[in-house]
């Protein structure tokens, strides 16, 4: 959904106003969200890979969760202190397990992080979305950066995918809509110019780009399992338990109609994401 430079879109149902952040959400699960790590990594090796810096000395990972993306900065640059901050606990103990060579804290990346000093690059993969105000936030990150640093982020499109028509949709049903009065799921999008108006005084170069992945998966139930652990999240969240297994199978059946099976049963599922570097002068 296009809206105007400075303006956020938030999934929200039955004319909420509600504050996202006064929501409860159930903390993430690692081991569903890398059931399709080499998916999710992918835009990861694509966005590090336009990243022209030779030899940075300071990383960080906002949003890393389990640390996948963060494990390709340190490869890339070896020789960096890399430092993966992430606000669920759950994703910070499995990251720890994963490399000892890197520094995991726990924290929010919408809060005040100056304390953590300057930085060559700051990363956000598929983590910002889930913060409000990017006209505020974003020239806060980028102040982190030391002169010549990197600011570089990937940004999902999921409100503008069918799985998330699929999801809201399945809100009104008349069994559900009353679960969802004053919801907000949470999930931001802003306009992609926004960053661009926000960072170009302050920046000696930007870039922003679209890409579309078409995911190869085995079959629709798969791209249930994707959502579930990501912008489903907040819509199970708000169900007891005795419906989310309903409300699962109601989103399916949607699926299955905006994603047509492959002759050989798999299922294509594309997925739009936006992208932006800028380096400080």
């Amino acid at each position: 959904m296009a809206m105007g430079p400075g303006r956020s879109w938030s999934q929200k149902t039955s004319g909420s106003t509600s504050d996202p952040r006064n929501a409860t959400m159930s903390d993430w699960n690692p081991e569903s969200y890398l059931k399709f790590e080499r998916e999710r990594t992918q835009p990861v090796r694509d966005l590090v890979a336009r990243i022209d810096l030779q030899a940075p000395t300071r990383i960080i990972d906002l949003g890393c969760g389990p640390g996948n993306s963060t494990a390709v900065l340190k490869e890339r640059w070896p020789s960096a202190s890399v430092v993966g901050l992430d606000k669920s606990p759950t994703m910070i103990e499995k990251a720890k397990k994963t490399r000892a060579d890197i520094e995991w804290l726990q924290g929010d990346a919408a809060a005040d992080l100056s304390r953590l000093g300057n930085f060559d690059i700051v990363f956000a993969n598929a983590s910002l979305h889930w913060l409000p105000d990017h006209r505020m936030l974003v020239p806060r990150l980028f102040k982190m950066l030391k002169p010549g640093g990197v600011l570089a982020v990937q940004v999902p499109k999921f409100a503008e995918m069918p799985s998330a028509h699929a999801i809201v949709e399945v809100t009104g049903l008349p069994e559900y809509a009353a679960f969802f009065k004053e919801f907000d799921s949470g999930l931001h999008s802003f306009d992609d110019s926004l960053y661009y108006e926000v960072l170009h005084r302050e920046a000696k170069r930007i870039e922003l780009w679209l890409t579309y992945y078409y995911h190869v998966l085995e079959n629709h139930e798969a791209i249930v399992e994707w959502i579930k652990s990501t912008g489903m999240r907040p819509y199970l969240d708000r169900l007891p338990g005795e419906k989310q297994d309903d409300f699962t199978r109601q989103v399916l059946a949607r699926i299955k109609a905006l994603y047509p099976a492959q002759s050989d049963g798999k299922v294509l599922f594309l997925f739009k994401r936006f992208f932006f570097m800028a380096v400080r002068n």
